[in-house]
């Protein structure tokens, strides 16, 4: 049951931390899509093409939409859960729900950033 809970932690989002989100994706090249907290998920690299927020069907909350490429070349359009965005500052990969200061608990601490993605 814990498992469930830590698996969506930030996939609904007020109006303005979707904005914040969707400000900070818009700079990056790469994320790494990685739910931490669930058995055998893989690490995903991906190259943001495009990133958006969507209103959810009660009209107050928002999701996080990224249209990408994966490093097979997979053309994807996911909803992300911030919890496990994990986007590179310096050389290490942080989850973006942290660096943004929303509380969550990614399960894992910053790790070494160590190859792109292809594109």
């Amino acid at each position: 049951m814990t498992l469930l809970a830590k698996a969506d932690q930030l996939a609904t989002l007020t109006p303005e931390q979707a904005e914040k989100a969707v400000t900070y994706l818009k700079k990056e090249s790469v994320v790494v899509l990685w739910c931490s907290c669930c058995k055998d998920d893989p690490l995903r690299r991906v190259t943001v093409k495009e990133v958006f927020r969507k209103a959810l069907q009660d009209g107050k909350h928002y999701s996080v939409v990224l249209k990408g490429r994966d490093e097979n070349g997979k053309e994807i359009e996911e909803y992300l859960d911030l919890a496990y965005v994990f986007v590179k500052k310096k050389s290490e990969g942080h989850s973006l729900g942290k660096l943004l200061k929303f509380k969550c608990d990614p399960c894992v601490p910053p790790f070494y950033w160590d190859a792109p993605a292809a594109g």
